[in-house]
């Protein structure tokens, strides 16, 4: 389990981009190591100031309980944020549902959370799927995502 980016404040999304596209898939896929993973990265640098965002991506070959999604949601919002959870698919949409079911777990949960009464809602980065079926895409996707975290930074994780 390779944790890419953790609290970049100083890098542009293109350099966070760079980043994440050096790593190279080498099989093995355990969503559940890697949800796990995220929520103890999460719990160990929280801080009130910003929104936990976690960019889930993979080719879809695997799959996860629901629980182990909503566990690592509810932390966060036990913590005091909701999770912005983006699920990005690398192939084929036939192998994406449990990449949807993760986003939507994610998004159910954000949307039941109480609300930040302090934040304006347009600072609220709606969890989502998206799906890349090459390269120029999949940097697309997370520039997108970039743009949509770019007043509530967050921080990337691999």
């Amino acid at each position: 389990m390779t944790v890419g980016v953790v609290n970049d404040f100083t890098s542009s999304p293109d350099q966070l981009l760079d980043t994440v596209l050096q790593y190279r898939a080498n099989g093995g896929t355990n969503y559940t190591a890697a949800i796990q993973q995220a929520q103890a990265v999460i719990e160990q640098n929280w801080s009130t100031e910003r929104t936990p965002v976690v960019i889930f991506l993979s080719d879809g070959e695997c799959s996860i309980s629901d629980v182990t999604v909503q566990d690592l949601c509810r932390s966060a919002v036990r913590l005091g944020k909701p999770l912005s959870f983006h699920a990005v698919s690398f192939g084929p949409d036939s192998r994406s549902a449990s990449l949807r079911r993760m986003a939507q777990i994610a998004l159910d949960v954000q949307n039941n959370a109480p609300r930040d009464t302090l934040a304006p809602a347009a600072a609220t980065v709606l969890s989502t799927y998206a799906q890349a079926l090459d390269s120029v895409q999949l940097a697309e996707t997370f520039l997108g995502i970039a743009e949509s975290l770019r007043k509530p930074r967050g921080s990337l994780l691999r």
